[in-house]
Order: C-alpha cells, then sequence, then structure tokens
C-alpha cells in the first residue's frame, strides 16, 4: 500500500539572553561581573521563521487528515495522547523505570508491568494499561493493594509455596513431634513445620501491603509517601534458626530455660486486614516465642529425666530404671526413643551390673545419638525446603536457595558425624575387657 514519512527539525529558541552580574568574594581575592544582554539577531530570527514554516507543512498535512478522514484522524490523535501517556509515566515514575530493570524488585515489576496490570484491566478494575499504569504513578499502595487479588506472583511467595507444596506432610520430626500433641496439618499456614520451614528460610512479601511485627507486636516503622495511607509494599523477615538451633533446643525444657527459639507466624492465615479488598494469607508476619527442648534437650531427658543430666537422675528416666535393680517398664516414648537411638542402648546397659558405669556409658553415647536423631531431623528439613524449591508457580529468592543448601550441608555434617563415630566400638571393646578382666580373677 505505500507509505509517506516526513520528518521537520525542532529548534528551541531564545529571543533574549541575560546573564545577572555576580560578585564572588573570598581570602583569596573578589571577583566582579557585571553581566550581560543580547537580543537575537536577524539570521537567526530568519531561520526560526524558516523552522515554524516546515513544521507548518506537517500542520497541514493533519487538517488535511483530519477533512477527509475525521475517523482516521481520531485514531491518530488517540495514538498521540497513548504516546504522551507513556512518556508522561517515563518523566514522572523514576520508581517504576528502576523496578523493570532491577532483578531484586522483580515481584514490583509483574505488579506494575505484567500479571498485575493485565488481569486488573481485563477484570475491568482499571479502563486500560495506562489507566492501571496511571493509578501506580499516582498512589502506589493503593493500586498494589487492588491488583494483588489479581496477581499470584505477588504477596508471600514463600507461605504460598510452603502451603501449596504440602512439604511439611514429610516432616515427621523424628520423635519430635508438636509439643503440644497435635497432629501438624500443611495446609495451615500456621501449622509449626510450617512455621519452622519460615523460620529457616527466612521471608520476603513484594507487591502488596504489608508489615512485620516483632515479639511485642509492634510493627516495623515506615514513612508513609504522599498520597498513601497503607504503607510499606515490600517486607521481608531474616532467617531466625538453624539445623544447630533445633539440636539445642531453646526455653523451657532446654539447656537454654531462659532463650527461647523464634519462629514466625502468619497473622492472617485467611486473607487481607486491609479492609478485605485483596485475598492475600500471610502479608502480615510477626515474630514469636518457641519453647523447644531441643534433640539434645530430648535425649538427655530420655536418658536420664532432665535436660541436664548433672542436675540429677530420676527413677523413671531409662539409665534410672536400669540401676533401680527392679523390673523395668519403660513408656512408649522410651521405646521408641531406644528404637531411634541407633545403638543397642539396653543391652549395652545392662552389660554391667554397676550403676556409676551405666551412667557413664549412657553419658558417652549422648553425643553420639544426638548427633544421630539430628542428621535424621535435618535430613526431613532438608527434603520439606527442598520440595519448596522444585515446586511450580512461585520463585525462591537467592537468600532462600542459599538457606536450603546450608541446610543441607548441615544435615550431611551430622549424618556424617553419626557414621564416622568409633564412641560405640570404645565402649563394647571396653565392657569385653572388663569382662575378661572379671573371669580371669574368679578362676
Amino acid at each position: 500500500m505505500g507509505g509517506f514519512s516526513m520528518r521537520t527539525p525542532i529548534q528551541s529558541v531564545n529571543l533574549i539572553t541575560f546573564d545577572p552580574p555576580r560578585i564572588d568574594a573570598g581570602c583569596g581575592g573578589i571577583d566582579l561581573y557585571g553581566g550581560s544582554f543580547s537580543f537575537i539577531n536577524g539570521q537567526q530570527l530568519i531561520q526560526i521563521f524558516r523552522n515554524v514554516a516546515a513544521d507548518a507543512a506537517g500542520l497541514a498535512f493533519k487538517a488535511a487528515i483530519k477533512a477527509i478522514s475525521p475517523s482516521l484522524d481520531a485514531l491518530i490523535t488517540e495514538f498521540q495522547t497513548l504516546l504522551q501517556n507513556m512518556n508522561n509515566l517515563a518523566k514522572n515514575s523514576c520508581q517504576m523505570a528502576h523496578m523493570l530493570v532491577d532483578p531484586a524488585a522483580a515481584a514490583l515489576s509483574n505488579a506494575v508491568n505484567g500479571d498485575g496490570n493485565v488481569a486488573s484491566t481485563q477484570s475491568n478494575m482499571f479502563s486500560d494499561a495506562f489507566g492501571s499504569l496511571t493509578s501506580y504513578v499516582s498512589q502506589a499502595n493503593s493500586y498494589l493493594k487492588q491488583t494483588s487479588a489479581n496477581n499470584p506472583k505477588s504477596g508471600n511467595a514463600l507461605v504460598k509455596t510452603v502451603v501449596s507444596s504440602g512439604a511439611s506432610s514429610i516432616m515427621g520430626l523424628a520423635g519430635l513431634g508438636n509439643i503440644d500433641g497435635s497432629t501438624d496439618d500443611p495446609t495451615n499456614p500456621n501449622s509449626l513445620n510450617n512455621k519452622i520451614l519460615y523460620a529457616l528460610l527466612g521471608y520476603n512479601i513484594d507487591a502488596v501491603p504489608c508489615n512485620s511485627y516483632n515479639q511485642g507486636g509492634t510493627a516495623a516503622t515506615t514513612s508513609t509517601p504522599a498520597n498513601n495511607t497503607v504503607g510499606q509494599v515490600t517486607c521481608s523477615g531474616p532467617a531466625l534458626i538453624t539445623l544447630d538451633d533445633i539440636v539445642k533446643g531453646g526455653g523451657t525444657g532446654s539447656l537454654n530455660p531462659t532463650t527461647p527459639l523464634s519462629l514466625y507466624s502468619c497473622v492472617n492465615p485467611s486473607g487481607s486486614v486491609f479492609g478485605g479488598v485483596d485475598n492475600q494469607i500471610c502479608t502480615q508476619m510477626q515474630v514469636v516465642s518457641f519453647n523447644y527442648p531441643g534433640i539434645q534437650g530430648w535425649v538427655n531427658t530420655m536418658l536420664f529425666g532432665s535436660p541436664d543430666p548433672a542436675t540429677s537422675i530420676t527413677g523413671t528416666s531409662i539409665v534410672g530404671q536400669v540401676n533401680s535393680g527392679n523390673s523395668t517398664t519403660f513408656s512408649a516414648s522410651q521405646i521408641q526413643f531406644m528404637n531411634q537411638a541407633g545403638v543397642p542402648l539396653a543391652e549395652l546397659l545392662s552389660k554391667t551390673s554397676n550403676p556409676n558405669t551405666r551412667v557413664a556409658i549412657a553419658e558417652r553415647l549422648a553425643p553420639h545419638i544426638v548427633d544421630c536423631v539430628a542428621s535424621h531431623v535435618g535430613e526431613v528439613l532438608y527434603k520439606g525446603a527442598n520440595l519448596i524449591q522444585t515446586t511450580t508457580g512461585f520463585d525462591l529468592t537467592s537468600d532462600e536457595k542459599a538457606r536450603i543448601t546450608q541446610l543441607r550441608g548441615d544435615y550431611l555434617a551430622k549424618q556424617s558425624a553419626c557414621n564416622n563415630s568409633d564412641v560405640l566400638f570404645r565402649i563394647v571393646s571396653e565392657i569385653n575387657q572388663d569382662t575378661r578382666f572379671v573371669a580371669t580373677n574368679i578362676k
């Protein structure tokens, strides 16, 4: 059909140039300038008129289009308006320009320039894509609050990934079940195993109004931009615990009774608390205390009756019952512990009749049992965390991926310590030597 393009130069016109007088004085001397004043010369004025005439050709062409086809002229005018809107957005929203090129703000970019924009326009929340962008520029928080309902990649990606993956369903903590006896529900954002995963990995909330609260319920302070009444639209929390913290425990029943562990709890597991406009879960996260005996405290309690064997040995503990000289009646939890300990505990304790020797055997075995149980617990924690990483639909941050890698290294270190320990061999050898010594003396 052919085509036609015409370009005309655009020239800035300065009819009058004025440079005001000024004086500058300092230790080194004085500078005095009287200023200058000038008009445009004749040749420059002639060139300006030539440019105006050239530009007028374009205006005449536009007028001809309007006379021949008003509908085509309207379409050209609409296209010019769209281009002008785009230019205005580029000029007025430096923040948006940064988001479109900054990988750290991918979720915000997606909300403004991707799924959030498209879905909100299709749902008639905004008239068109530029109307959506204009709303973002003028009132960012309000825009993100509205579009989050149509933007699956906004919000608390970690929590949504954990819940949708069902990762905690494989995380039976090797005998360390919920301390309140409850059954863990992987679909509940505030189930214990889910909260442990949040604390191991940390979280990020993006492109939706959000907040983070400390243990006292105080929200993170933030300055509110003009025309925004909600506050933050990106929040984060660092990892709070490691596998070593789970081994040592914290709070009541642990070796650190005054220092509980910390977990993250979801304040709004059923959806947003901001007027019910968006349906994003867990956009409000709070640090909560977690009293946990730890693997070390659990092993010591099973063996000796308390987290610290130096304090006392109770008669109902495993060692206490064997030392009593009476028939032993181990509880279900003690039998489960001995099955998980990975050592023939009852047989080793029965090899000697000396109560002090039995205590010494248990004390030497305790660290080995802790390493073996920790390797199993760390393995299921890693499998749960890795299942999150392989679940499609949500992207973990590089920090969260690094913590999963760290968790794998931590549990493999415990596994190596368990498999390579020679404490059991040395205890058995010593018991056999004592047995031979006693037999020789009897003869």
